[in-house]
């Protein structure tokens, strides 16, 4: 294999990894507002029933920084 083949190549894998990370990134995005909705509707559920005991162990620490990383 040259070197212009070889050249070839990798740009071809590079533009392919690109790409792969781009949707990697849209679905992870995708997961965590998916994530967000579940812990409301869990929080709703426990404000309607009035069941804290099962109100999940989300910190205020924690949520902000889930808050944070949506926005990057």
């Amino acid at each position: 294999m040259d070197t212009e083949q070889l050249k070839k190549n990798f740009e071809e894998q590079l533009a392919q990894a690109e790409k792969q990370i781009t949707e990697l990134e849209a679905n992870l995005e995708k997961a965590r507002e998916y994530k967000l909705k579940l812990q409301g509707g869990l929080e709703t559920l426990v404000l309607l029933t009035g069941d804290q005991e099962a109100a999940p162990e989300t910190s205020l620490e924690e949520s902000t920084s889930l808050e944070e990383s949506l926005t990057e």
